[in-house]
């Protein structure tokens, strides 16, 4: 468990760094924030179906999987879920 969680606080952190440091890459829209968060969890979905097909491989070629298709694929949901945060807020502010 303690793995796990340092994984997602990790891509949290990564995420948080993407969104500041390339605000040019935020959505512009609601419908393209929406779109980024759609994809951003049938990635993860896509991400959760790999050890069915990698079943008893070595130690280290699971956590080479397991860094190059779990933690870009979570990181995506985590920014994609945040543009979509930013995006709600700005459509709430706007009507003010």
């Amino acid at each position: 468990m303690g793995f796990t969680l340092m994984l997602t606080l990790g891509a949290g952190l990564l995420a948080l760094w993407l969104d500041t440091r390339f605000p040019g890459l935020r959505p512009k829209t609601a419908a393209q924030g929406l779109t980024h968060a759609a994809v951003g969890v049938l990635s993860n979905l896509g991400a959760a179906g790999v050890p069915a097909l990698i079943y008893g491989i070595p130690q280290w070629a699971w956590m080479t999987v397991l860094l190059t298709v779990f933690l870009p694929s979570l990181v995506y949901a985590l920014l994609a879920g945040l543009w979509m945060l930013r995006a709600l807020a700005n459509l709430t502010f706007a009507g003010r």
